[in-house]
């Protein structure tokens, strides 16, 4: 089945509509440090900001506030300082939504300057993004029903929606209504994204169960179709992904588990590693494809696992690490992963422990706890920092790699 939905035609239309934003520190101006910003009628200076809403001054010192660090309402956490370079430790960037009450933040993108991510679990779920450096969040969309995985480029933002089984894009301002790519009968996860094309996961059973209409579906950028028939995987159970240049890869959350590689113009698929234990997420740098094996249900007491394999398929896939290294630790369950080109680290979230993880790509020395409590969940590298969404309290938070 192809769906037609008419980007090229939604991108070339001026909308004079103010996006909407919302935030629980209410409107305010922010000024990076080095520039300037409106306060109220008045410019403020380089590295102040208007946080309150008074229009009369610029009350903030950005460079030495722990509570609005470099912007309005980023707070530097567990008793952090505030200086020109940003807080000493973790920077808390958003919070609390879509309300304080339930925010349930999922998984989160990094795109141009921004960080992009779904949050809720029920009908009451929204899509958010808010400066690298803090400030105002704007609502990107609001009512979705369970969204979760998110993708971002120059042609807006893509999510998926589990409970109503759809993917839907906005476009990156929130300025017009989302509006459904695609609508399917079965479950949509994982979203990847560049500026070529969109890529989902659909699976058409239970969690770890194969089904008939499991798939890996594309959608060509700029254009007009869906294509659920991309690729077929009745005999998988899909669940994130990750792209580069030529190949799209994906995981089968199933007991004895897959992770695969799959040509972006043939379709053709090769599998780079098989009997893992219920992997969940995915991520590439140039050579190595790397994932997450997490455990659930009555296998949850099972070795987890942070896997990598090459590309070429030339060697076996080996661990970078496993819960055994932990032995202070007595429920590790790795849940997203992140990695790029920038440097020799992987970086993964623990929801059991719960910890900010990272570990060298060759999976030499120990790991590192980056940062500690909470319940960390998606996970983003981008530039100097290491993004990542914490559930329980709906917060975005970032730190220094």
């Amino acid at each position: 089945m192809r769906q037609a939905f008419g980007i090229g035609s939604m991108l070339c239309v001026v909308i004079m509509t103010a996006a909407a934003c919302t935030s629980v520190l209410g409107d305010f101006t922010v000024s990076e440090a080095g520039a300037s910003s409106t306060g109220g009628g008045d410019a403020c200076a380089a590295g102040t900001a208007d946080c309150d809403g008074n229009p009369d001054d610029c009350e903030v010192n950005l460079l030495d506030d722990p509570q609005n660090c470099g912007a309005c309402g980023a707070v530097c956490l567990d008793g952090g300082t505030c200086s020109a370079t940003g807080c000493s430790g973790a920077t808390e960037i958003a919070r609390g939504f879509p309300t304080i009450e339930a925010p349930n933040a999922n998984l989160l993108t990094v795109y141009q300057g921004e960080v992009y991510w779904t949050a809720g679990e029920g009908t009451d779920g929204s899509v958010q993004k808010v400066s690298v450096l803090g400030g105002a969040v704007t609502t990107l969309a609001v009512g979705q029903n369970a969204p979760y995985g998110i993708a971002v480029n120059q042609h807006g933002v893509f999510w998926s929606n589990l409970n109503d089984k759809d993917v839907l894009v906005v476009d990156r301002n929130g300025a017009r209504a989302p509006e459904v790519l695609f609508d399917s009968d079965f479950a949509t996860l994982g979203v990847a994204a560049d500026d070529n094309a969109v890529f989902w996961a659909q699976r058409a059973a239970g969690i770890g169960t194969p089904g008939d209409g499991s798939l890996i579906g594309q959608i060509l950028m700029p254009g007009e179709w869906a294509d659920d028939e991309f690729l077929e995987v009745s005999n998988a159970s899909p669940h994130l992904i990750a792209l580069d240049q030529e190949h799209v890869y994906w995981v089968d959350r199933s007991l004895r588990g897959t992770v695969n590689q799959t040509h972006r113009q043939t379709g053709d698929t090769k599998r780079l590693a098989d009997e893992q234990l219920f992997p969940y997420a995915i991520a590439v740098d140039d050579d190595h494809v790397y994932w997450t094996n997490s455990p659930r249900g009555d296998h949850a007491s099972e070795l987890s696992a942070v896997m990598r394999a090459p590309k070429d398929g030339s060697e076996d896939a080996v661990a970078v690490w496993t819960a055994v290294e932990d032995d202070d630790v007595t429920h590790a369950s790795p849940d997203c992963i992140a990695v790029d080109g920038l440097d020799e680290f992987v970086y993964w979230t623990d929801q059991g422990s719960p910890r900010v993880m990272r570990k060298r790509k060759d999976g030499m020395e120990r790991a590192r706890p980056l940062y500690e409590g909470g319940t960390p969940r998606g996970i983003a590298v981008a530039g100097g920092f290491v993004y990542w969404a914490d559930e329980s309290s709906g917060t975005i938070r970032k730190l220094p790699r």
